[in-house]
């Protein structure tokens, strides 16, 4: 079940060319925190991986840092409520 996109308020330019929206491809798992923790001990770059590692887009953290204030509030808005957090 892909879940919904969001909207980039300014799209970014990867490697794989450029990205207009995020779609998390599904709801993130136990086994996903684990995979996340076992690389950083960081709270905020766990959660940057999961983006990453369940995004459509095949999103590195290296894309992420192109993200507006703006469009990481609106993907961490996302993760959240999908995470239900």
């Amino acid at each position: 079940m892909m879940l919904q996109p969001v909207e980039l308020k300014t799209p970014i330019k990867t490697p794989n060319g450029e990205i207009k929206t995020i779609t998390l491809m599904r709801e993130p798992t136990r086994r996903d925190l684990k995979q996340a923790q076992q690389i950083t001990t960081d709270e905020e770059e766990q959660v940057w991986h999961m983006i990453c590692a369940l995004s459509d887009e095949k999103l590195t953290i290296e894309d992420t840092d192109a993200l507006t204030l703006a469009d990481v509030r609106q993907v961490m808005e996302m993760f959240r409520s999908v995470a239900g957090i």
